[in-house]
This record gives C-alpha cells, sequence and structure tokens, in this order.
C-alpha cells in the first residue's frame, strides 16, 4: 500500500491523469463485433494486433479500408464466433523477424471497450492464430491509459453501453 501511494504522489508531481492498473490478462469488447474477447496486455509488444484472415482492400472515396475475418470466443456466450469487421487503414509497418524474411501488415483503427471506456486504437493486422490470445494492446495504447500489474487477471470487465465518447488513442 505504501508504494501506491508513493506513486500516487509521483503522478500528481508531474501533473500526469491517473493511469487505472489492469492486469496482463483482461477482457475487452469489440464493439464492431459486440463480442467479448480475452485480451493480452502486453508493454513489451510496441504495437496493438488483432487475429485477422481473408484480407481485402477497400477504397472509399479517398480513404482506404482493410476488411477481415475476426474469429475467437466470445466470453459472453462461450461459443467461438466469425465477424467480418473492417477498419480505415492508417499505415503499413514492417515486421522484422529474426531467421525470415520481414513481413508487411496493415495498420487500422478499431474501436473497443476496456473497462468503462471505448477507445479507437490502432492494430496490426495478423494471423495470431499460433497465439494464445488473439487480440494483443501493446505499449503505444498501455502507455497512454493504463499500469499492467503482471500478477493480476481480470481486473476489469468492459462495460460501455450508453457511453458515447469515444477515447482517440491513435499512435
Amino acid at each position: 500500500m505504501l508504494s501506491l501511494v508513493f506513486f500516487s504522489g509521483f503522478v500528481q508531481a508531474n501533473e500526469k491523469s491517473p493511469k487505472m492498473v489492469l492486469g496482463w490478462l483482461e477482457s475487452t469488447r469489440l464493439m464492431s463485433s459486440g463480442m467479448r474477447i480475452k485480451t493480452k496486455l502486453d508493454p513489451g509488444a510496441k504495437t496493438s494486433s488483432i487475429q485477422a484472415t481473408n484480407l481485402k482492400y477497400i477504397t472509399r472515396g479517398k480513404d482506404t479500408y482493410v476488411a477481415f475475418d475476426f474469429t475467437d470466443e466470445n466470453l459472453d456466450t462461450g461459443k467461438s464466433e466469425t465477424h467480418r469487421l473492417e477498419g480505415k487503414l492508417m499505415r503499413e509497418v514492417v515486421i522484422k523477424r529474426h531467421g525470415a524474411k520481414n513481413v508487411t501488415r496493415p495498420v487500422v483503427a478499431m474501436e473497443f471497450c476496456l473497462y468503462h471506456q471505448v477507445y479507437k486504437a490502432e492494430f496490426s493486422l495478423a494471423n495470431r492464430g499460433k497465439f494464445n490470445y488473439s487480440i494483443l494492446l501493446g505499449r503505444s495504447f498501455l502507455s497512454k491509459v493504463a499500469l499492467v500489474d503482471s500478477s493480476e487477471i481480470f481486473l476489469s470487465k468492459p462495460y460501455c453501453e450508453g457511453n458515447s465518447f469515444i477515447q482517440d488513442a491513435l499512435e
């Protein structure tokens, strides 16, 4: 408890907004699908990432969007669901892989609910089928809103019904 009091004073001294404390594993709600998903919080990863297969680029006026399939277990129903989602293309990122060729991935803006707030953040689209979690929140997002307690899981539950304010957390 003493360390929390000290940290609280540190935040005030630097005039930064207080950040919520979350575990390394939380649940988020994807606004475009309504699904509640297990989400890994990983300050070691720079960019957030989301499971995506069957990518298709779509041009609307001057903007480009990427449509993709997202599959995971909906924690509310306990059933696997697949949804066709899309996000505005923000940029492309080159992923450097040791011992393998670099990969270029699209980065899209997506809205999701974490705790009691809807956020708009950037996600690289990747086939995360070999990973345990289909959504990863990286430090570019986390550094703005949360501290991660690596000894905890599920400290929050997304509840954003009726909340029309979207916190912009784009990079």
